[in-house]
């Protein structure tokens, strides 16, 4: 009897084994094609470099027109390492649809059907809201890169750096792309219990002290200008929420 009982925990220790080696060899296949997805981004990063470039700088050129100025490179090597930053972070951009597609297949056999269900019409929220976030982030940059612009010293000439310039514009782009997040984040929140839409409702005006603290620490010069433009559309989005919230309820 004793026996028995010991081959069948050896078997189950044995099969649970084999689950975890079949796990950890899926992870590694899958880890291996979202390397290959992040490389082929990249080489199309470095492909249409000059487009990138203009899309990146369109912020900043009208005022480097206006005033005469240009860019300033201040290293040998600087073109050749901003061209390929810039070529890595549009890789892991272009990327990033194929590696979440990835991620949902990989945790997806794990979910329920109504799971499942409902990951399917956030995902597609998510990405629309992070590209809604990018564009509103490309409208409104010139006024906020006007305003810091328009507090240089008048004796000083306006050449900023090509690196410095791109981060700053790619970091916002990116800070408004994960700010408007706020809705997918608010509505998971709320199917696993966490919050529900009367608590938001009751809670606006500690939720607007928390976007304030938010927005001064995610933008990149921290100026009045610019998180005011963060500060109005995390407004707009978590009264939204309320809504999407109540949907997540019933």
């Amino acid at each position: 009897m004793s026996q028995a009982v010991s081959d069948e925990v050896k078997d189950e220790e044995s099969g649970k084994q084999l689950e975890l080696l079949e796990h950890l060899s899926e992870v590694r296949a899958r880890l291996m094609r979202c390397i290959v997805y992040a490389a082929l981004g990249t080489v199309a990063g470095w492909s249409f470099y000059g487009f990138f470039f203009k899309l990146l700088s369109a912020p900043v050129l009208p005022f480097l027109k206006k005033m005469e100025s240009s860019f300033l490179l201040t290293g040998i090597a600087e073109g050749f390492t901003i061209k390929m930053q810039v070529s890595l972070l549009i890789g892991l951009a272009l990327a990033l649809p194929f590696i979440t597609l990835e991620g949902w297949r990989f945790v997806s056999p794990g979910l329920t059907r109504r799971e499942r269900r409902s990951a399917r019409l956030i995902a597609p929220l998510s990405v629309v809201l992070f590209i809604s976030g990018v564009v509103l982030a490309y409208h409104v940059l010139p006024v906020g890169i006007k305003w810091l612009i328009s507090q240089n010293p008048p004796e000083a000439k306006f050449m900023p750096t090509v690196q410095q310039s791109l981060l700053f514009i790619l970091k916002m782009y990116l800070a408004f792309g994960v700010v408007f997040q706020m809705p997918v984040l608010l509505m998971f929140l709320a199917r696993v219990g966490l919050v529900n839409s009367r608590m938001l409702k009751s809670g606006w005006r500690h939720a607007i002290i928390a976007i304030g603290i938010v927005a001064a620490a995610i933008t990149p010069s921290g100026d009045a200008i610019t998180m005011s433009m963060m500060c109005v559309p995390m407004i707009v989005l978590y009264l939204l929420s309320i809504g999407l919230v109540r949907i997540v309820e019933k």
